[in-house]
């Protein structure tokens, strides 16, 4: 019983765990590495490695809520996932948009530098390939577009390198989590409901269907 083991934490690393615990059921990520410094040199999260030792307490004591504990070794994610889909965030058009277009240009980076599991970008950058994209037909506002961001920032999709989130120029950094969070699958599915009228050969985000346990927008 997952008890018994958590009995076994030192005093300090039961705190520890009840910390984790309550970030992960709010964030529903945690990253091995975070980058929210502009020297752009990410830093090994320590609460990903307390996870990462500990992982078998956690997913134990997690399980008996309802949720499903899911480590990513190779992006450096571990997520929590909720098998009655509580925890999924519901959210309006233009966030969907912006998450589509924040996954299309971290597959696009990610192939120029395979090594690297994060995406620099500018916001004023981001809000540009969306109106090219034609993804948006005007310039979204300056509220729009920091209250969606921040709500990426609370969720470890993103998070604000340089400047304030409220300026375009301000540098972010593009998580793997988006990845899990915007899949193959609903990458196809937002197009086909976007550009119905475009053939699948001449969408240049068409992706191979994946099976069926791609992730949910959490």
């Amino acid at each position: 019983m997952w008890m018994q083991d958590f009995e076994l934490l030192a005093g300090a690393e039961q705190e520890r765990f009840k910390k984790v615990a309550n970030y992960l059921l709010n964030k529903s990520y945690v990253l091995r590495e975070i980058y929210e410094n502009r020297d752009r040199i990410g830093k090994i999260n320590a609460d990903y490695r307390f996870l990462e030792r500990n992982f078998p307490l956690f997913s134990e004591y997690l399980d008996y809520a309802g949720y499903n504990l899911v480590k990513d070794d190779a992006f450096g994610i571990i997520s929590l996932n909720n098998r009655y889909e509580y925890n999924i965030l519901k959210v309006d058009k233009f966030t969907t948009t912006l998450l589509l277009t924040l996954r299309i240009i971290y597959d696009e980076e990610k192939e120029k530098n395979a090594s690297r599991n994060v995406v620099f970008i500018r916001v004023s950058d981001v809000i540009y390939r969306m109106l090219e994209d034609r993804l948006l037909l005007k310039k979204p506002t300056i509220k729009d577009t920091t209250d969606t961001l921040r709500t990426l920032i609370r969720h470890n999709i993103i998070a604000r390198l340089e400047g304030q989130i409220e300026d375009p120029t301000c540098l972010i950094t593009i998580y793997p989590t988006i990845i899990k969070v915007v899949s193959n699958d609903k990458i196809n599915a937002l197009y086909e409901v976007m550009f119905k009228e475009v053939a699948p050969e001449n969408n240049p985000y068409a992706f191979e269907k994946e099976d069926e346990d791609s992730e949910e927008i959490k």
